[in-house]
């Protein structure tokens, strides 16, 4: 009688070895000490227009509020609308291109009593200056003189060199002793457009963000000592505000650097008030 076999032994399955995937570290969220909105609508039409009617009663709050003056736009500080945009239209467009622009307080009316209104910053080019400029650095570098009611001083805010994509800066000069001077420097972006990455040293303290849909401007701060220091805070909005402006001061600067150029003379007639930025504040005083 055959045996029988027994039955074959199985082979206990290889246990697949697991391997714990690697969970990369979620990057700590940029902190955003303040965010600002500027808001240009310019020539369009607006739900909040304000009219020929508000640019008069700016005008009789504050002598800042030139009667060349429109209302064209809105600030918003961390959601909350806090400044108008006001710029001389007619004359930035007409063949000069100068520009002013300012920032006012926005206006409220209760009880008969107006509130708000005041002056906080301005901004106006010199074409000046900027041929100059442009000449130095071999391309249209605009300049721009600013004015803060809360410092005598004027700083300038300029198109510098680089060898690719933009860069601007501007001071921040001591308003209190044991200040020091500061240097703020916007690097533009790759790409169409004006967003600009914003340092102070090697760090950086925030960026500008020029919305293609909506042609807002967009700022965020990201270091908490310049979110709280109120010059830095009007003069990045100014900024912010030029970047509408760009293109068509640009283009006007190429007609007269063409020539400065060429034979070292241009045809721009320099207006006074450019001439004045020019004169020696220690001859003003005797």
């Amino acid at each position: 009688m055959a045996k029988k076999k027994a039955p074959a032994k199985k082979k206990a399955a290889k246990k697949e070895e697991v391997v714990a995937e690697e969970i990369e570290p979620e990057k700590p969220k940029q902190i955003v000490y303040k965010k600002i909105k500027c808001n240009l609508w310019r020539t369009r039409l607006h739900g909040e227009e304000l009219g020929v009617y508000q640019s008069m009663k700016y005008q009789a709050k504050t002598r800042w509020f030139s009667k060349t003056f429109d209302i064209e736009g809105l600030i918003e500080i961390d959601d909350e609308k806090k400044y108008i945009i006001a710029y001389n239209k007619d004359d930035f467009h007409d063949e000069k291109k100068r520009l002013v622009l300012r920032l006012f307080t926005i206006l409220e009316e209760k009880m008969g009593v107006g509130k708000g209104g005041s002056f906080k910053g301005g901004i106006e080019l010199s074409y000046t200056h900027s041929l100059v400029q442009s000449v130095e650095v071999k391309y249209s570098a605009p300049v721009f003189f600013t004015h803060i009611p809360s410092t005598p001083m004027m700083a300038r805010v300029v198109r510098g060199h680089r060898l690719f994509r933009t860069r601007w800066s501007f001071p921040l000069l001591p308003e209190d002793k044991g200040d020091h001077l500061q240097l703020i420097i916007m690097k533009g972006s790759i790409g169409f457009g004006n967003d600009y990455s914003i340092y102070l040293g090697d760090i950086k303290v925030g960026k500008v963000d020029h919305q293609r849909v909506t042609k807002d401007v967009e700022i965020e701060i990201y270091n908490e000592d310049l979110a709280k220091d109120k010059s830095f805070v009007i003069l990045l909005i100014l900024f912010g505000c030029i970047c509408f402006f760009m293109k068509e001061i640009e283009k006007e600067l190429k007609k007269y650097t063409k020539q400065l150029k060429k034979t070292g003379t241009t045809d721009y007639p320099i207006p006074k008030f450019e001439l004045d930025l020019f004169k020696n504040p220690r001859m003003i005083r005797r």
